[in-house]
Order: structure tokens, then sequence, then C-alpha cells
């Protein structure tokens, strides 16, 4: 549901991007899930979305079964993440699939196949673009004089719109349907940044690389708040559409007896006015390296 929600908001985006699906083979969901990954997943929301799916598995999976242990060593930096060499074998993958659908463009150009379907825009798409195919691809916006877009009523054009509802919604659902709006404000979102008047008087401030605290060192390029006195607050306005509201951090480990004399900070999260729902969120646990949560 996530994956797909991601793909949704990025396909009825004004500008229109296209989406490609990268599928990256990480040794660790294969032992957890066999070959019934999480790209299986991916691969029904690529189809119900007309996306490529284009995933390095097919490539790589004989020879991990065949030899576990030499293939994660010359591919991979830990169990998930690739190494140079594996990102290498991504960008091989990618490169191969983008020439082979030139190949199959100019074949259909000249004549040679029909595997590309002719597109056609009259001059009224092509001044009213918004992107892509004219402003085709997005999703149909709600309208009391006329019917919703659908296969039967979009014209030559339907295989190319965004489904009217998500991929688990029923026919009964499509009268609540809501579609997204994707929301974004973070430390370092350099189009739309948090207000300084955010930070004003709270005792928080925003660091910014070669900004904020003399101690980090030059060579940092991270972005994120900071405060170094007790009982600071700040604000983050945000825009909601609907579901839950997720916070996400990594905790430091610390050892026993260091936490246990309270090493390390928190900060308590809430959501309005809602302070008895608040979540304390630490950032220090027993043991060693750091974990997300």
């Amino acid at each position: 549901m996530h994956f797909e929600q991601l793909v949704r908001s990025i396909l009825t985006r004004q500008d229109q991007p296209a989406v490609l699906v990268l599928g990256h083979f990480a040794p660790q969901n294969q032992e957890r899930f066999a070959f019934h990954g999480p790209e299986m997943a991916h691969t029904a929301v690529a189809q119900f979305y007309d996306v490529p799916h284009i995933s390095v598995k097919g490539a790589v999976y004989n020879e991990y079964i065949t030899n576990p242990e030499p293939f994660k060593s010359a591919f991979y930096a830990d169990p998930v993440l690739a190494n140079q060499r594996g990102h290498e074998l991504l960008a091989d993958v990618l490169i191969g699939y983008f020439q082979s659908q030139t190949c199959t463009g100019w074949s259909a150009i000249l004549g040679h196949s029909f595997d590309v379907p002719l597109v056609l825009t009259d001059s009224t798409g092509a001044e009213n673009a918004k992107g892509l195919f004219g402003g085709i691809r997005h999703a149909p916006e709600d309208s009391s004089e006329e019917k919703e877009p659908t296969m039967f009523n979009a014209g030559p054009y339907a295989a190319l719109r965004v489904p009217p509802a998500r991929l688990g919604s029923r026919p009964h659902d499509l009268d609540k349907f809501r579609e997204s709006e994707p929301f974004c404000a973070a430390a370092d979102n350099l189009i739309n940044p948090l207000p300084p008047s955010l930070f004003y008087g709270s005792g928080w401030h925003a660091h910014h690389p070669g900004k904020g605290m003399p101690e980090v060192h030059e060579d940092d390029t991270r972005h994120y708040w900071y405060s170094n006195l007790p009982k600071s607050k700040l604000r983050v306005p945000i825009k909601v559409g609907r579901g839950d509201i997720a916070v996400y951090y990594l905790e430091e480990g610390r050892k026993e007896e260091d936490v246990k004399k309270g090493v390390g900070s928190a900060v308590e999260c809430w959501v309005d006015d809602n302070f008895n729902g608040k979540r304390r969120i630490e950032n220090t646990f027993a043991g060693e390296g750091s974990r997300p949560k």
C-alpha cells in the first residue's frame, strides 16, 4: 500500500514525471521471504499503473542460490546495501533497458516492428500540454457535468490515464475516494524549507552545512534541528490527507550503565493539542551501533 501510494503520488503530479521502478535484489529479503520477496508486490503495482519494473533479480538469482556467500561478498557491502560492483550491476541493467527501448522505438519508426503504439496529439492537446503526452496521463478531476473518465469514455488515451482508484479499491469505495496530496517539510528541503520564524524564541535552531555549531566537521553535509535548552518546544506545520502520522528516527547504542544514568536525549511529540497522546522518543539504547525506529 505504501509503495503504491508513492508511485501514484508521483504519476498524478502536475509536471507528470516519467516513472520507472528499479528493483534491487537484497540477500536479506531473500533469506526472509525466499523467492516471494517485496518485488512481487512491486510488480503488481507496476502492472496496475503500467510503469516499467526493471530488476536485477532475474540476472543474479541463480548465482546467489548456487553460491550465496561468494555472491554476497562480490556485490554487497552488507545484507541489504550493494557495494560499488553491485551498483555497477544496477546501472548496467538500467542502461540495458533504455538501450532496448531505444531500439524498439526506432524499429517502430522505421516500420520494422509495431511494438510501440502511435500516440496522436491534436493542436488543442499540444497547446495546453502540462507534461508527457500533452498532459494526458493524470488522475481524473472531479466534475459534476461529466462522467469520470473510464476505459469506455476516455477516448484513445484511456490506457495512459492513472486508474481512477487504488489497487485495493472496491466499486463502493469510489464515492469516498480522495487523491493523496504529498506534503514535505524537512530540515534539508531547499525548495520548501521551514520558515525561520518557527525557530524564533523556541530554543531550537536549524543547522545547515558550514553553519551552526562550531564543533561540526566542515565536511558534514547534514541538515537538522538541534537545541541545547531543556523543555524547548518546536511546532512543525504539516498538511495531512488521511492515515497515520509516523516519526522515524535513529537510536544510538550506549553502555547499559550509561543508559541507566540518563545519558542521551529525549523528545516528546504530539499532534495539534493532543498532549495526552504524546509519544516519547529517546536517542539511546543499551547496545552497540545504531538502529532505526
